[in-house]
C-alpha cells in the first residue's frame, strides 16, 4: 500500500521529469509546412530561395525568404520544404531567424537539414528532396516576410 509520502514523492518525480523534458527543448510537432517551387540549377553555383507557400491550418500564405540559397551540380532539379514548429500566432512567423545545424539528438534528422529559429520560439526545419543539393544561409540571419513583394 502506498502512503501519502510515497505518492507525494512519485508525483514530485513525475513533475520534475515533465519540466526537464520541456526545458530541454523536447521535439515539437510540425504545425505548418513551407513549400518552395521546384528549382532547376542551371549553374553549379546554386540559386536563391525566395518564394514559398506556407500552409498553416486550412489556409495558404505567400512568404518571402531573404538570406537562403541552395547549391549543387548544374542540371539538377530540387524541391525544398520546411516544417514549421512552435508557431501559435500566425504573425509570429514574420521575423528574423538565426541559422543553426539540425539537432543531432532527433532520430529523423539528416546532417543536411538546416534549422532556423526566431526569438519568438518558431523553429523551421528545412530540407531538400535531393541529398546532393545543400541548403545554405547567406549569413547568420534569415528574414521571413508575408507576401512576395511584387
Amino acid at each position: 500500500m502506498m502512503t501519502l509520502k510515497s505518492i507525494t514523492q512519485w508525483t514530485g518525480a513525475a513533475l520534475a521529469l515533465l519540466i526537464a523534458a520541456t526545458a530541454s527543448g523536447a521535439s515539437q510537432i510540425a504545425v505548418g509546412q513551407l513549400a518552395f517551387e521546384p528549382i532547376g540549377l542551371k549553374e553549379a553555383s546554386g540559386a536563391k530561395l525566395e518564394r514559398a507557400i506556407l500552409t498553416y491550418g486550412d489556409e495558404a500564405y505567400e512568404v518571402r525568404v531573404n538570406g537562403l540559397g541552395i547549391g549543387g551540380a548544374a542540371g539538377v532539379t530540387v524541391t525544398v520544404t520546411g516544417e514549421v514548429r512552435g508557431l501559435t500566432n500566425l504573425m509570429d512567423l514574420e521575423d528574423i531567424y538565426i541559422t543553426a545545424l539540425a539537432d543531432p539528438s532527433e532520430t529523423d534528422v539528416s546532417s543536411d537539414d538546416l534549422w532556423i529559429q526566431s526569438d519568438r520560439g518558431v523553429r523551421i526545419r528545412l530540407r531538400t528532396d535531393n541529398p546532393n543539393v545543400a541548403i545554405a544561409p547567406g549569413g547568420d540571419e534569415v528574414r521571413l516576410l508575408f507576401g512576395w513583394g511584387e
